[in-house]
């Protein structure tokens, strides 16, 4: 006779099974349109144009390792970068699929980790083990970790995240959050105290791997001192047990301290934090208070999402949006503690974690000028869905005491089915915003037409980078008629005159732009160029070499200074110039062809075929006939 235990456990085991390859693969199903997308924003400057992802040697891990570009610390993302560049190159179709893939195994783990919280909250309420838990607080477990894990995995908020190849680093962050949380578990219930230590250790190298994707998960420790309140509940009365509970997350906080101290300095290098004066401490909070209410009418309301939310306008206290989120924070917060006194823990555990997890993005410490983001929610969303979650299971419960529980629980489950297909379709709708830059910055636009500059300034980019420079002037002067203080719109302005030949309008643009930022080092080069046109290389040569001494290792910039030497018919100062930006990009085919012509000038016959050949096997048309008489040795000046 079977063992009724062994074989409830079988069949729990397989429907765990079977619903895992259905979450995932609906998932991975409804994100399959971003397969289509091209890169977008910042994924130019992760991916495209980021020349350290290209290789995996030792120079590259190194970069990876010790860099803070684009104003963050984590090595993996890049690493993550850096594979796909070896198997995709710079086709986005693969860098998207990874995103993909990791954003499906995300959505197994929340539902594996709601299981998990739902058996261990079983056990501790029922003093009863997992493998003597009744059938329907498997089944259960089941349900609400199957919709806690659907309603993340096909929710719209998450296409920011998944469509944008350059938050990589959020979807590292919560795989390894989630993986962590749930070796944690694994350690609470580990009997043997080898295996116990095993999993505390591998706990807490998946955090550092969590950090080292995104700093957001520097909440990790609060969130575990969270789920040891509830529902894992290790706090005891005794004051030394509970001591020990606290001591044990002293390596979790460290590094949570050590990656918080890398971050701010990051992102300060970067110039991406804003002061409190220019952002007031009052204004961050209370912008943070409307951002809890903001998300969670987002999740309920998915409308409207939109890549980029400005900072809001009119921050104060007299100001109805900011008291309604005000008093809706309060009421909740409230009805917590009320629950609390009643020993009802859930929505407390539920909103704590909400709120702590959103911390490091409420803007406290403001990081750029938006007022929110979508990509701010993976994580934080977990417990809102949760809490659907078992809001379904509990409604099916009661269900079952009426009179009419099939047609209620055919209205339950039509319902539930209903929504999940309306934020697929929702999701799918908002993946073909991200299809390409174009796209992405006119939808912007259309949802943001007066309050945001930046967006008329990167779509103007857009257009002149496919060669539209007179809609590319337009957009950039409606961006400065909203902002006319922006010094990146009038460097932006200043090329694009540049391109169509009008350098009067060029140099005013480019002047501006250094009186609004005069550490903008491009627009000093493009000042070099642009007088260089003009003929007049003397200013040139004067812009080109403030250029460099704001940034001395810009190839580009010591070799057009050789030029521009070469041009007034000083060799000398144009050799060291080439032998300058060589030393930065010694694989210069036009560098090399223009320091041998240098030297041939200078009457040095051998380093002139020395550079010439160089550039020749570099792929530059050298005229052969220079190269023959060189190598023949009969030419001499005269």
């Amino acid at each position: 006779m079977v063992d009724n235990t062994l074989l409830r456990t079988k069949t729990s085991v397989k429907k765990i099974v079977i619903s895992s390859l259905c979450i995932f693969s609906l998932t991975v199903f409804v994100f399959m349109p971003a397969l289509k997308n091209n890169f977008v924003w910042d994924d130019y400057t992760y991916v495209y144009e980021n020349s350290k992802i290209q290789s995996l040697n030792v120079q590259a891990l190194n970069w990876m390792l010790t860099s803070s570009h684009a104003s963050n610390w984590h090595p993996i993302t890049w690493s993550s970068h850096a594979l796909d560049y070896a198997f995709w190159g710079l086709n986005p179709r693969g860098h998207h699929l990874t995103n993909i893939i990791v954003h499906g195994l995300n959505t197994l783990l929340v539902f594996f980790l709601v299981i998990r919280l739902m058996l261990a909250s079983q056990e501790v309420e029922g003093n009863s083990s997992a493998s003597n838990l009744p059938r329907s607080g498997w089944e259960q477990s089941v349900s609400v970790a199957g919709i806690t894990a659907l309603l993340f995995g096909l929710h719209p908020l998450r296409v920011e995240s998944v469509a944008w190849i350059a938050e990589r680093k959020d979807l590292l962050c919560a795989f390894f959050f989630l993986l962590t949380l749930l070796c944690y578990i694994s350690y609470k219930y580990s009997a043997s105290k080898t295996n116990r230590w095993r999993w505390f250790v591998l706990s807490l190298l998946l955090f550092f791997m969590a950090l080292m994707s995104k700093p957001m998960a520097v909440t990790l420790p609060l969130t575990l001192l969270l789920l040891d309140f509830y529902p894992l509940r290790r706090y005891q009365i005794s004051f030394r047990h509970n001591l020990s509970v606290l001591l044990e997350k002293t390596p979790f906080i460290t590094l949570s301290i050590a990656s918080s101290i890398i971050t701010i300095m990051a992102q300060s290098a970067g110039e991406s934090i804003k002061s409190f004066e220019h952002v007031p401490l009052d204004v961050r909070l209370l912008n943070a208070t409307h951002s809890l209410v903001f998300y969670l009418q987002k999740m309920i309301w998915p409308l409207e999402l939109v890549p980029f939310y400005p900072f809001p306008a009119n921050v104060s206290l007299v100001n109805p949006r900011f008291i309604i989120a005000g008093i809706l924070i309060l009421a909740i917060t409230g009805i917590c503690v009320l629950m609390i006194r009643r020993k009802h823990y859930l929505l407390c555990t539920v909103w704590s974690y909400y709120v702590i997890t959103l911390l490091p993005v409420l803007g406290i410490i403001q990081v750029g000028s938006q007022g929110a983001a979508d990509r701010y929610t993976y994580l934080p969303s977990i417990s809102i869905f949760l809490l659907a979650g078992i809001g379904v299971a509990w409604t099916w419960n009661k269900i079952s005491l009426t009179r009419f529980k099939r047609v209620l629980r055919g209205v339950l489950s039509g319902g539930t089915g209903t929504i999940l297909v309306v934020l697929s379709f929702l999701t799918m709708n908002q993946i073909k915003i991200w299809h390409d830059s174009e796209i992405f910055w006119q939808y912007i636009i259309s949802v943001f037409p007066a309050t945001f500059p930046e967006a008329y300034t990167e779509l103007g980019v857009v257009y002149v980078k496919s060669g539209r420079l007179d809609g590319g002037i337009a957009l950039y002067k409606r961006a400065l008629a909203i902002n006319p203080l922006d010094a990146k719109t009038y460097a932006n302005l200043g090329s694009a005159y540049g391109r169509k030949g009008m350098w009067d309008e060029a140099i005013s643009a480019c002047v501006k732009a250094l009186a609004f930022d005069p550490t903008r080092v491009g627009v000093y080069s493009n000042l070099g160029l642009i007088y260089d046109k003009k003929g007049n290389v003397d200013e040139a040569i004067s812009q080109y070499k403030k250029a460099i001494a704001l940034d001395p290792y810009l190839s580009e910039v010591h070799y057009n200074l050789g030029l521009a030497y070469a041009k007034k018919g000083e060799i000398d100062e144009a050799i060291a110039a080439f032998i300058k930006a060589l030393a930065i990009k010694p694989h210069s085919a036009g560098t090399h062809y223009n320091l041998a012509n240098a030297y041939y000038k200078k009457g040095n016959n051998q380093l002139a075929l020395a550079h010439l050949e160089k550039a020749s096997s570099l792929g530059y048309t050298v005229p052969q006939h220079l190269l023959e008489r060189l190598k023949s040795n009969r030419y001499t000046l005269d």
